[in-house]
């Protein structure tokens, strides 16, 4: 004879609706899977939206002022059109050290004149007087006046569109807040970003 105790005792857990250990396991692990599949994501975005703010900073810093220098190269922001379309406004112009005589007609020079860097072609190299006739690519005729001899800087050899923007930028104070607001952006990003994937893998 059978108890009513030993038949309820004798039934399966599911036949009761109750979960078994099993399937209580498999569902908790589901449910965790997808946060930490979100956590995941959002790290990855963090991490790639900080190192992408470092490194323009960083790229723009070295363009501006460690590259040039380590080739022995001067840099120089375009601030006005006289030279466009070779020289667009925004363009920093990197200049190379060269002897005032072996300018010829058709370089662009890099010389001084009234505290002010010019960055002008050359028309003709008076070099009897000492002096370059300049002209900018915009400008209908030969500059006022010449170039002398001692106010030369340079050859200019090369150019990156819209950095001088940059350069002119960090000469302000708004620009350096601004470039310290990105710098603190792209850390805190970086840092959220690692902490979120070490707790997605705890």
């Amino acid at each position: 004879m059978i108890s009513m105790t030993d038949a309820v005792a004798n039934i399966p857990a599911g036949s009761l609706g109750v979960s078994g250990p099993a399937e209580t396991s498999d569902a908790f692990a589901r449910d965790v899977k997808k946060p930490l599949a979100r956590l995941r994501i959002v790290s990855r975005l963090c991490s790639i939206v900080g190192a992408v703010l470092l490194a323009a900073v960083a790229l723009l810093a070295i363009s501006a002022t460690v590259a040039p220098r380590f080739m022995g190269l001067q840099s120089y922001t375009i601030v006005s059109g006289s030279m466009e379309p070779s020289f667009p406004v925004g363009s920093l112009v990197y200049a190379e050290p060269i002897e005032p005589e072996a300018l010829a007609v058709g370089d662009v020079a890099v010389f001084w004149r009234n505290d002010e860097v010019v960055i002008h072609r050359v028309e003709e190299n008076l070099y009897e007087d000492c002096e370059l006739i300049t002209r900018g690519d915009a400008n209908e005729g030969i500059d006022a006046h010449p170039a002398l001899y001692d106010n030369v800087v340079g050859r200019a050899v090369n150019q990156i569109p819209g950095i001088g923007y940059f350069v002119m930028a960090l000469a302000s104070l708004p620009g350096k807040l601004v470039l310290g607001w990105v710098v603190l952006m792209g850390a805190a990003f970086s840092i959220i970003g690692t902490a979120i994937a070490s707790l997605a893998r705890q």
